[in-house]
């Protein structure tokens, strides 16, 4: 190979520089204020193949542990795979993806990544299969045009504004309490994501910033949208159960609710396959099938 190898880009300004630029010009973002806040931990780990200084390809392992249905398991998430334009064509990702699997295939409990419709020929080549998620989903009954919640009341509901440092620094260490007090026994998620505070920081700075909102008769933290009469949660952080009937109340107009993650308890839900356009799930181990066979899905706010 002709160009040098590295592992973590995290710690050398130049080659962080362009690991930066190359992630905005393939997918039109950047992890730069993800680290100047401190958040990038050692839990997102980029290898990298550099010519002259120039960061031109990358696939990044994703250190991942999650508790299922009270068992702890731990994964490796594959993300960020790219490759500069001008060196496309040289099997440059595939050199990468072989030296990663030669490192980490064995040391956890499955390997996986989701691909876009354009490599769901290539990713089987290196032992990955895949596989499908499945979506949780439930209609909001109504009586004359006014939402039931099965007779319970809504709880009361306050939007968060995330560009207040005490805001973010309460709701941190909220989810850092969350990981540790419901590790075991999580009453409202069967397949979380735990120990992972730096990831929710990037998408709760990006694409969920408008999303937060806090229950303080509950002293929990609710991720969500309302589209339409559409309410989509994506991720409930307190120690006791959240009633999602009286969730929907607490937002209005809502007919149906949908779930971007996998509920502890799964009686009362549509269940049905998650589709996203241009993505598959792929997996790698035993452990992993898993999400298909108990029709499971991983959180959305866990990608990476």
């Amino acid at each position: 190979m002709k160009y040098n190898y590295i592992i973590n880009v995290r710690d050398n300004e130049k080659l962080r520089a362009s690991f930066n630029e190359l992630t905005q010009k393939v997918y039109g973002f950047n992890f730069i204020e993800w680290y100047e806040r401190g958040q990038w931990g050692d839990k997102y780990i980029p290898h990298v193949l550099e010519d002259n200084g120039k960061v031109v390809s990358n696939v990044s392992v994703n250190l991942m542990e999650f508790d299922v249905s009270g068992e702890k398991k731990k994964y490796i998430q594959l993300g960020t795979v790219m490759t500069d334009p001008d060196y496309r064509g040289q099997g440059l990702n595939r050199y990468i993806m072989e030296k990663i699997l030669e490192e980490y295939r064995g040391k956890a409990d499955g390997i996986y990544l989701f691909g876009n419709d354009s490599v769901l020929e290539y990713y089987p080549r290196f032992g990955f299969t895949p596989i499908k998620e499945y979506e949780y989903s439930r209609k909001v009954y109504r009586e004359n045009g006014a939402i039931t919640s099965m007779g319970r009341n809504a709880y009361r509901i306050e939007k968060m504004d995330m560009s207040y440092k005490g805001t973010c620094d309460k709701l941190y260490s909220a989810i850092t309490e969350y990981d540790s007090s419901v590790r075991g026994n999580n009453q409202n998620d069967g397949f979380s994501m735990c120990d992972n505070l730096g990831l929710y920081q990037f998408w709760l700075a990006a694409e969920f910033k408008e999303s937060v909102y806090y229950l303080p008769d509950m002293g929990a933290y609710i991720i969500a949208d309302l589209k339409a009469d559409t309410l989509k949660i994506y991720q409930m952080i307190g120690k006791d159960a959240i009633d999602v009937d009286k969730l929907a109340a607490s937002f209005g107009s809502v007919s149906e609710i949908k779930l971007g993650f996998t509920p502890a308890k799964k009686e009362g839900y549509d269940i049905n396959p998650h589709i996203v356009e241009d993505s598959t799930l792929f997996i790698m181990g035993d452990s992993l099938k898993l999400v298909e066979t108990e029709k499971m899905m991983f959180p959305e706010i866990s990608h990476a």
